[in-house]
């Protein structure tokens, strides 16, 4: 069974070094109906071992991932990976399901990143006045309307939506969430690490969320993590007020689950950490 050079669009990542465990890293160059920021780029699409190319016979549940260049290799990212195509393999060893992950590199200035992955608000806590504040809708639009059906008709997915995922971190954590309720109907899970509801003002944000419909049989399942320690501790209150407050509205422990550890910062080593749990909270529970 070998790996195809191209797949559509996607050509197979040889680059070295090259820290892929095992499996298969595919990567595109796509374009993003996205204004502000860059409009371009690198969309990373990682394919477990057990995926075969000859034949649609086995077909894979599929999750997309904020800020993919952190995800499969320590020479793309900037901070550390998450080490996602390792906790994949320890999966298959343990003959349990393993899914693609489809990482979507963020804009290269930080300010854009923040940006096109805010929820448009007037109520913002860490712009000034004359920044136009947040595009999320139109990454999201792009990711659900442009990018899954590329995924759907190049490789071998279950598209169905059971099957289909978003996660991130930090700002990705925050984006996954709003994608978790905005398209509800086509997501059943969001991984939601350290999610940046903070870049909204406290009470605002509260208000807001209080005043969404939740019925919790409409939505998917919600995994919530944070840690303790430095910057991230700034990440607690906001990410236990929603937890609590989606429990309120009768999401029980099979729809939403929170993971705290006081001992871990704001970073990659974190997430890496509980990514194993939360793939499990999604593809065996």
């Amino acid at each position: 069974m070998k790996p195809l050079l191209n797949i559509g669009p996607f050509e197979l990542y040889r680059k070295k070094p090259n820290t892929i465990y095992k499996g298969y890293l595919y990567t595109a160059e796509l374009e993003f109906n996205v204004n502000n920021v860059d409009r371009k780029r690198l969309v990373r699409v990682y394919l477990p071992s057990t995926y075969d190319f000859d034949g649609p016979d086995k077909r894979f549940a599929v999750m997309y991932m904020m800020d993919g260049k952190n995800l499969f290799d320590d020479y793309t990212s900037y901070v550390g990976e998450w080490h996602v195509d390792e906790a994949i393999e320890q999966r298959i060893k343990k003959r349990k399901e393993a899914c693609i992950v489809v990482g979507i590199d963020s804009a290269k200035k930080d300010l854009d990143r923040t940006l096109e992955m805010t929820p448009h608000s007037d109520h913002l806590s860490y712009y000034e006045d004359d920044v136009e504040l947040g595009y999320a809708e139109e990454l999201a639009d792009s990711i659900m309307n442009f990018l899954k059906p590329l995924i759907d008709r190049t490789f071998f997915t279950l598209s169905d939506y059971l099957n289909t995922a978003i996660g991130g971190s930090s700002m990705g954590g925050l984006m996954s969430f709003f994608m978790g309720m905005k398209y509800k109907d086509e997501i059943s899970y969001s991984l939601c690490f350290s999610p940046a509801f903070l870049v909204y003002q406290k009470n605002f944000f509260k208000k807001k969320l209080t005043k969404t419909n939740f019925d919790h049989e409409e939505y998917g399942r919600f995994y919530f993590y944070c840690g303790g320690q430095g910057f991230e501790r700034r990440f607690e209150d906001l990410t236990f007020y929603t937890f609590k407050y989606l429990r309120r509205k009768g999401f029980k422990d099979d729809q939403a689950r929170l993971v705290y550890d006081s001992r871990m910062k704001h970073h990659e080593s974190a997430w890496s950490k509980y990514f194993p749990d939360a793939l499990s909270y999604w593809l065996d529970e």
